[in-house]
Parts: structure tokens; sequence; C-alpha cells
């Protein structure tokens, strides 16, 4: 079965990725390639941090922002590990993401 081929990647750094957590009550995350900006939103607010470019980590990719925490996710998106310091708390989330393009249209990935 073959691919296809424009089915985009969390590596090409384009876009706006829609990232949902395993754990209801978890922030969901918004990473906007278009604004450089990396967005954790829970029920009551949504924390903006700078991004810093996409890293190629093993078969990985990591993402840091705003001098808090590390985003790693599979090339493609479909799986991360958010790590995020709070203090001198680690806390540790997981989930999937949805690519969206960037004029905002529909997810490509479901």
């Amino acid at each position: 079965m073959a691919t296809a081929a424009a089915d985009p990647a969390i590596s090409d750094a384009s876009g706006l990725w829609n990232c949902l957590p395993d754990r209801s009550g978890q922030p969901q995350i918004q990473i906007d390639f278009t604004e450089m900006a990396y967005r954790r939103c829970d029920q009551h607010i949504c924390s903006t941090y700078d991004l810093a470019p996409v890293e190629a980590v093993d078969t990985n990719v990591r993402i840091v922002f705003g001098g808090i925490g590390t985003f790693v996710a599979s090339v493609d998106g479909h799986r991360y590990t958010e790590t995020v310091t709070v203090g001198e708390a680690r806390v540790v989330n997981h989930g999937h993401c949805e690519h969206r393009a960037a004029d905002g249209g529909e997810p490509t990935r479901s």
C-alpha cells in the first residue's frame, strides 16, 4: 500500500498542528509555524511561547519552546511527548496531533 506523498510531516515545520492529550484535563497544544508560536491551552487560559526551530533527533523531531519545555514527536506528528518544567516539577504529557493547512483548512489526518 502506497502512502500519499502529500501527507504533511511535522518536520516540514509548516502550517498549524493541533495536538490533543491522551489524558483529559491536560493542556491542548497548538503549534503554529506561521506565527512561530507554541500555545498550551486548558479550560481557563492559553499561554503562548516562542517556538524554536524543529530539530531532528533520531527518528523523531524536537521543538523547544519558551525556555520551559520540549515537545518530541514522531516525524508524522501522530504521537508526541511534551515535557514542561514548572518551578521544581517536571510535567510530562502524551498525545496525538493533526495538521491543518496554513490557511486553517480541515485537518489532513484524523
